[in-house]
């Protein structure tokens, strides 16, 4: 059996990481890490209801012959069925993939241009395995353009994926993707916008909105009926972001380059009824996670950061308002001790969530058992966590 730290090194987490992990979790970590370096058995797609009918887009599905399920728990929400582990053919030839585009090719995803590290002696047509970049097979497929193109390339196919360590739906190659009618997303995201639960007539503030899955869902629950403003600091995300408004036709969005950390100088005139922060953090609850780089001082940084924006959410915020904030990530500096925080600091308190279907915050702060936590190793989903406060008169 892997000692604790052999797990670690797995996916590249530091001593001082894990012994502070160690310290909340026990001997459970090496459950939790791995269960992250598999996808979860079911993958998630949010149907998009202001363009069509759960129903119509289930029975669809059924009738072209996919295994899809409803979720019993979270309304226009479906889930389709993750296969594997696969073993890969035998190969030749290699194609080296960055993390991002190895994790995905892992669940069956094609191999692009843009993700391709290293391709030598590849020639069109050729059976190649593809593999992280630490020589971790993800992979196998043919090469649809030379090695050199692939590594030239920044856009197009490169290898189209036969055979993947484990095999989960390609989304986005569905027509009802295509025409708007799907979104897919992870069952904790899907549930962070249902405990914001805006309303019509809102004025509700995304304050890292990109790529798009929270924000849309945020106007599809308002039924397009709130006013929906949606900053982010990136020009390749808001791109995507604008692009994923349009596919779903989320007409009450506004967006807005801004960094969030700055919105009550910016935007003085912003007084919102709701805000959402799913701030940058460190992943760590991110699956499947073949690889990463993660030290304890990168997280502690990262806490720091996501102070700032939850100062100026409180700031923002009406009184009364409702603030929530959420992490794809399990440390308790990122979670919980942020929470507390907020509640010492910012006149803001810790409120019931109107919808629990994971387990509990860490016994570590006042009004834990208000807050939600999702396991890998317990839940079959990302590693999550989810905060409801709200501002004091």
């Amino acid at each position: 059996m892997m000692s604790l730290i052999e797990y670690s090194k797995s996916i590249f987490l530091d001593g001082r990481l894990i012994e502070s992990l160690s310290s909340v979790f026990g001997d459970r970590l090496r459950d939790i890490i791995e269960a992250l370096r598999k996808p979860p058995s079911r993958y998630y797609v949010r149907v998009n209801t202001l363009k069509a009918f759960t129903d119509d887009v289930y029975e669809g599905l059924l009738s072209r012959g996919f295994e899809v399920y409803r979720d019993c728990l979270v309304r226009d929400t479906l889930y389709f069925r993750v296969r594997g582990p696969n073993k890969l053919p035998v190969a030749s030839r290699v194609v080296v993939a960055d993390k991002y585009a190895s994790e995905s090719v892992y669940q069956g995803a094609d191999l692009y241009a843009p993700g391709v590290v290293r391709a030598d002696g590849v020639s069109k047509g050729d059976e190649v395995l593809i593999t992280t970049p630490y020589g971790e097979p993800v992979g196998w497929g043919i090469a649809v353009i030379n090695g050199d193109e692939m590594i030239k390339h920044k856009y197009g196919l490169a290898v189209h994926v036969l055979k993947s360590v484990y095999e989960a739906p390609k989304i986005q190659d569905l027509k009802e993707y295509r025409d708007g009618l799907i979104f897919d997303q992870s069952l904790p995201a899907i549930i962070t916008s249902i405990v914001l639960d805006p309303k019509p007539g809102e004025v509700i503030v995304d304050m890292c909105a990109a790529p798009g899955g929270k924000t849309t869902h945020i106007a599809q629950l308002t039924g397009n009926n709130a006013l929906v403003l949606a900053f982010d600091n990136s020009n390749r995300r808001i791109d995507r972001l604008r692009r994923e408004i349009c596919r779903v036709n989320a007409s009450c969005i506004r967006v807005f380059k801004a960094d969030s950390r700055y919105l009550d100088i910016y935007y003085p005139w912003i007084k919102a009824d709701r805000v959402l922060i799913d701030p940058p953090c460190s992943t760590i609850g991110v699956r499947p996670k073949l690889q990463d780089i993660k030290t304890y001082r990168d997280v502690k940084a990262i806490a720091e950061y996501q102070k700032q924006f939850v100062k100026v959410a409180s700031k923002i915020v009406k009184n009364g308002g409702v603030i929530v904030y959420s992490t794809c990530t399990v440390t308790p500096e990122e979670n919980e001790l942020i929470i507390d925080y907020a509640v010492r600091n910012l006149n803001l308190k810790v409120d019931e969530q109107p919808i629990y279907i994971a387990s509990r915050g860490l016994n570590i702060v006042e009004n834990y058992n208000l807050l939600q936590r999702f396991y890998p190793d317990i839940h079959d989903t990302s590693g999550y966590f989810i905060a409801r406060l709200v501002k004091k008169a």
